[in-house]
């Protein structure tokens, strides 16, 4: 299940050991699991990021909310030699529709891999990335795309962050309030922490391990930033959202007409894992094995840099809800490029 290469292995690393561990032991334990599960693994591979192996359990925020300890013996399924030469499969994957490809001016932009640290504030990482992804696609339509080293077409997202109502920055929040700020309000521009430009740029360094809150809304760009706070901002011109099943047609032709969307989603079906997380989703395909079975996938990109996953993207199933991933919220909306 493509789900499992980096989220509920990661998942599965906090509950074997405690924080009391040394580091050391934590990547031994680590290690060890990962060469169990890569036994029985189809069609993936299961990799150790020692940056999530060696964090405490404080910085759990990072993914959400809670964990629910799992059945061991779930984990200790008794599975014959045959199951898994089986299981060991090699697989095609057949990309149907990517965002990158399919508005190419776009491509650099879309492909970029944000990293919201040691903050849960993903909700709103990804509304700015979607909303940055939508502004170019919008400006590519009428054949004015900006140039990707432009960061006066990147969206701050701890603008949303701080400012977005009923939201409780690090601590989360909802993705489609994020969208209906932009709209009600706007949002300035900022970029990573890494470039560290525009009105206001990420505060928090990637690869981080403090317990970081929001700062409090600003009204003022960085002092460095030559544009007046009300003359940075850009608007949604509409928001949208869709939730509760059959709405898959609905979000691959979003997808396909105007790029990113922001999925909301939270538990394995097994409930390892207890809380919310939001992504973007760029595209989806089939990945075709050769003992005959296939699968269907969406393909997103996460907040949680490129030595994570699949060089920051990760796949999920598609068409099954895993994880509510298609029916607890998909979020967008269309920037205002006039």
């Amino acid at each position: 299940m493509f789900f499992k290469i980096s989220f509920i292995l990661l998942i599965l690393i906090k509950i074997i050991y405690s924080s009391t561990l040394t580091d050391i032991e934590k990547l031994a334990n680590a290690k060890k699991l990962i060469e169990k599960i890569n036994l029985e693994a189809k069609g993936w591979k299961a990799k150790l990021h020692e940056r999530f192996a060696k964090m405490d359990d404080k910085h759990l925020k990072l993914l959400g909310e809670n964990l629910t300890k799992r059945n061991t013996n779930e984990e200790n399924n008794n599975n014959n030699n045959n199951n898994r030469r089986k299981r060991q499969a090699t697989c095609t994957d057949n990309v149907a529709f990517d965002a990158r490809t399919a508005f190419p001016s776009c491509a650099d932009i879309i492909g970029s891999i944000q990293d919201q640290s040691s903050c849960g504030d993903c909700w709103a990482v990804s509304v700015a990335s979607a909303f940055t992804d939508r502004y170019c696609i919008e400006n590519e339509k009428v054949g004015n795309p900006p140039a990707s080293d432009d960061p006066t077409a990147r969206f701050s997202a701890i603008d949303l962050a701080s400012c977005t109502p009923n939201t409780s920055g690090c601590g989360g929040g909802d993705p489609y309030r994020a969208w209906l700020w932009t709209k009600q309000t706007g949002v300035v521009t900022g970029t990573d922490n890494t470039w560290a430009t525009g009105c206001e740029p990420y505060p928090f360094p990637p690869h981080a391990d403090a317990n970081y809150t929001v700062p409090s809304c600003s009204s003022s760009c960085t002092t460095n930033w030559n544009t007046n706070f009300s003359t940075d901002k850009r608007f949604s011109v509409w928001t949208g959202f869709l939730q509760g099943p059959g709405n898959n047609a609905a979000m691959q032709n979003e997808i396909r007409a105007n790029g990113s969307v922001v999925a909301a989603f939270d538990r394995t079906p097994s409930a390892i894992y207890k809380g919310g997380h939001a992504v973007r989703v760029i595209g989806w395909g089939t990945q075709t094995c050769s003992d005959g079975t296939s699968t269907d996938y969406w393909l997103a990109a996460n907040q949680w840099n490129t030595d994570w996953g699949l060089q920051g993207y990760f796949k999920i199933v598609r068409g099954t809800d895993e994880c509510g991933f298609e029916t607890k919220e998909i979020s967008f909306g269309t920037p205002n490029i006039n």
